[in-house]
C-alpha cells in the first residue's frame, strides 16, 4: 500500500496536475493512502477536499507584496519546516512529490531533513523558484516541457496529469448556447476571475463584430460579466459568466484564445486545439511567455504580446486564421506532438517504484 504526500498550489496551474496524479493512482491503487499540503489561505484549501483527499493546511503567505510581506512570507515558509516535520513523521510517506508553490518548499525541506525520498513536478517551460531551489536534493524533477539544466538530477519529460474528466469530456452541444452546432466557433477564456485589460479588448471587439462564418462565445469571468447582461450584441455572439464543463465547450470550438498558464495551455493541448495566446505579463519568471514561445516555436499557437493587443488586431487574426483552415488544421496537428496522454501512468510507475511497490 503506497503513502503518497503531495505539495500544490497557490494556483490552478500547480494544484489541478497534482489533483489528475492523485485522481490516478487512486482508480489503480484503490489502497494507496494520499495526503495534501498545503497553505490554508490559497486554492488548495478548498478544492482538494472537494476531490476527497485529506488536506493538512499550513498557516504561510506567499511572499509577494511589499517588502514587509514579502520578509513575513518567508519567514512563514521557514517556520513551518518543522511542522511539516511533525505531519510526514505521523504520515510516514514512502515518497512525497511537490508541483511548486511556496508551501511546498517547507513539505520538501521537511522530507529532506527526513530522508524521505522526493520528487518535483514542473509545469511551467521554466523551472519555477521553489522547484529550482530544491532540484539537487530531488530524486528526479518531472517536466512538462523538455527543460535544459545543469543539474545531476534526472530529469523525465513526461508531460502535465490531465484529469479523467477533461481527457473524457464529451463535445458540447452548442444550441445549448443559442448557436449552431455547423459553424467554426471561437472560445475566448481569460480564467474564472477574467481579465480586466482582456475585457476592455474583447468588450470593444465583441459590440460591433459582425461574424459571416465563425460564431464566438466570450467567457467573461464572474467580475466582469454584469455589464454585459443587458446589451445586445450580433446572433453569432455570445457572454457567459463562467462554464462549468468548461473541457467539453474547448472540444466543440475551433480556435482558443487564451491567456498562457499551465492549466490553461495543458486544456487545450489535450483537445489538440490551436489557440491564440495573449500571456500576462504580470506573472511569476515571466513564465506565461516563455510557455507561448516554446508552443509558437512548435507551431502550435499564435502569440499576442498583451502590450501590442487591441480589438482590430485580435479581430483580424481570427478572421485570417478562420479563413485559413488549412493553418488551423496544422496548429491542430503540432499540439499533439506535446500532448501525453499517459503523462499521470509514467509518472504514477515511477512513484511506485520508488516505493518498493513495482511489481512489473
Amino acid at each position: 500500500m503506497m503513502r503518497i504526500v503531495f505539495s500544490a498550489g497557490g494556483t490552478g496551474g500547480h494544484l489541478y496536475p497534482a489533483l489528475a496524479l492523485a485522481e490516478y493512482i487512486k482508480s489503480q491503487d484503490k489502497q494507496a493512502q494520499i495526503l495534501f499540503i498545503g497553505s490554508i489561505y490559497r486554492i488548495e484549501a478548498t478544492k482538494v477536499k472537494e476531490y476527497g483527499f485529506d488536506f493538512y493546511g499550513l498557516n504561510i503567505h506567499t511572499p509577494s507584496g511589499s517588502l514587509i510581506k514579502k520578509i513575513n512570507g518567508y519567514k512563514d515558509v521557514f517556520f513551518n519546516i518543522n511542522t511539516c516535520k511533525k505531519i510526514l513523521n505521523k504520515f510516514k510517506p514512502d515518497v512525497v512529490i511537490g508541483f511548486g508553490g511556496y508551501a511546498s518548499y517547507a513539505v520538501l525541506k521537511a522530507s529532506s531533513a527526513l530522508n524521505i525520498p522526493y520528487y518535483l513536478h514542473e509545469q511551467n517551460s521554466i523551472i519555477g523558484k521553489a522547484n529550482h531551489q530544491l532540484l539537487n536534493k530531488a530524486q528526479a524533477l518531472i517536466c512538462a516541457y523538455p527543460l535544459d539544466l545543469n543539474t545531476k538530477t534526472p530529469i523525465y519529460n513526461y508531460g502535465n496529469p490531465v484529469s479523467y474528466h477533461v481527457r473524457k469530456s464529451n463535445f458540447a452541444n452548442l444550441n445549448d448556447y443559442g448557436l449552431s452546432n455547423e459553424l467554426p466557433t471561437i472560445l475566448v477564456v481569460m480564467g474564472s476571475q477574467g481579465s480586466m485589460l482582456m475585457d476592455e479588448v474583447i468588450h470593444k471587439m465583441i459590440t460591433n463584430l459582425k461574424p459571416s462564418n465563425y460564431q464566438l462565445i466570450y467567457i467573461s469571468g464572474h467580475n466582469y460579466y454584469e455589464q454585459y447582461q443587458n446589451l445586445k450584441f450580433d446572433d453569432k455572439v455570445r457572454v457567459i459568466a463562467y462554464e462549468d464543463n468548461l473541457p467539453s465547450l474547448i472540444k466543440s470550438c475551433s480556435l482558443i484564445i487564451s491567456r498562457a498558464g499551465a492549466s490553461a495551455i495543458t486544456e487545450i493541448i489535450s483537445a489538440n486545439k490551436p489557440s491564440i495566446l495573449i500571456p500576462s505579463e504580470h506573472v511569476a519568471n515571466d513564465h506565461q511567455n516563455k510557455n507561448a514561445q516554446l508552443l509558437l516555436k512548435n507551431e502550435c499557437v499564435e502569440v499576442i504580446k498583451e502590450a501590442e493587443l487591441d480589438e482590430k488586431m485580435l479581430e483580424s487574426r481570427i478572421d485570417y486564421l478562420i479563413n485559413n483552415s488549412q493553418i488551423l488544421d496544422k496548429m491542430a496537428l503540432n499540439t499533439k506532438k506535446l500532448n501525453f496522454d499517459d503523462s499521470a501512468l509514467l509518472i504514477y510507475q515511477l512513484l511506485k517504484k520508488e516505493a518498493g511497490e513495482d511489481n512489473e
